[in-house]
């Protein structure tokens, strides 16, 4: 084989650095025979075409920053879902919007007739000049400034309230999913309040879990509700020391502030350790700060059970507590 370091004088090295370095590499087989010049052409030119292909895909792959495609299906991640979840929320909103309005014009009618009625009441002769006469202290109510400032601040607070419903619902609140080890940190840090279900497919009193957490995951959009498959998620089972299921774990901005292990204090009837209502489960969550909940007062309970009515969830019913799965 030639070396590449020839003693010759300056014209020749002149002539080597003014040729194309890249050369040997564009063509390696130069010198070789036609038979094998041939196949081993043949060769990179395959190798080639798979390199090219493979830079394809990973452009293809990386082409939205991500190492996937945005996938409407894979909620709520995906960038053409939260475009979805956005355009429904903005249409609630104005609905609500129109609502309320509705309510205030109905609210101003209902004070002018109340007027009306109590001007007729002290004043029968003079119900001809009633309407003028009331039509004019509406409106010194509606210009007072302290009703003017109740009223805007009451409409401000309905929109913060709104605003924030939509955000909750665009980062996955409002619905209960589940999510895998490497979704874990990403969903727990990315909500104030968030609770994470550790269970196990096959213990019944996981699918117990399951059944209340789906009812409060609906009603309370304050808090992400998750459920994480233990056997899927060793690393989170050992760092967070889960050693009983199911296990409810709360965060606040990626913090543990309190767990649920099993159904303790959950329970009133020791003998029916797996039969409690939702309340129970929305109480514990409440004390921990995670959502608002007010128990119902204890006259109403009494009420209540006196009617033979039992509370699944917010809801009163004759039904059983529990649906138990087959």
């Amino acid at each position: 084989m030639p070396s590449l370091q020839n003693s010759a004088g300056a014209g020749k090295a002149a002539k080597f650095v003014s040729a194309d370095p890249l050369a040997p590499m564009a063509n390696p087989f130069d010198g070789l025979d036609d038979d094998q010049g041939g196949y081993q052409k043949a060769l990179a030119d395959n190798v080639n075409k798979r390199l090219m292909k493979g830079i394809e895909d990973i452009k293809g792959k990386y082409a939205n920053g991500t190492n996937e495609r945005d996938d409407p299906d894979r909620a709520p991640t995906g960038a053409a879902y939260q475009a979805k979840q956005q355009a429904i929320l903005q249409k609630q909103i104005l609905m609500e919007k129109e609502n309320q309005h509705k309510v205030d014009i109905c609210n101003m009618r209902s004070a002018k007739e109340q007027a009306k009625h109590l001007a007729a009441e002290n004043d029968e002769n003079d119900c001809c000049d009633s309407d003028d006469e009331f039509d004019k202290l509406l409106d010194e109510v509606e210009k007072d400034p302290e009703i003017l400032r109740i009223r805007q601040q009451r409409l401000e607070e309905i929109r913060q309230t709104q605003v924030k419903r939509a955000e909750n619902l665009a980062k996955g609140h409002g619905q209960y999913r589940l999510i895998h080890q490497d979704e874990f940190l990403p969903e727990c840090t990315s909500s104030r309040w968030v609770a994470v279900h550790f269970f196990h497919n096959d213990f019944q009193r996981c699918k117990i879990m399951h059944h209340h957490l789906q009812i409060v995951a609906i009603e309370h959009v304050e808090c992400k509700f998750l459920k994480i498959d233990a056997d899927k998620a060793p690393f989170f089972v050992n760092k967070l020391k889960v050693k009983t299921l199911p296990t409810l774990i709360v965060f606040q901005d990626g913090l543990v502030v309190d767990r649920l292990v099993g159904f303790e204090s959950l329970t009133d009837d020791p003998s029916e350790p797996d039969k409690w209502h939702t309340g129970k489960l929305q109480q514990w969550l409440s004390n921990t700060g995670a959502i608002t909940y007010t128990a119902p007062r204890e006259e109403v309970l009494e009420e209540m059970k006196r009617l033979g009515l039992v509370e699944k969830g917010s809801i009163w019913s004759k039904n059983n507590m529990f649906d138990e799965d087959d």
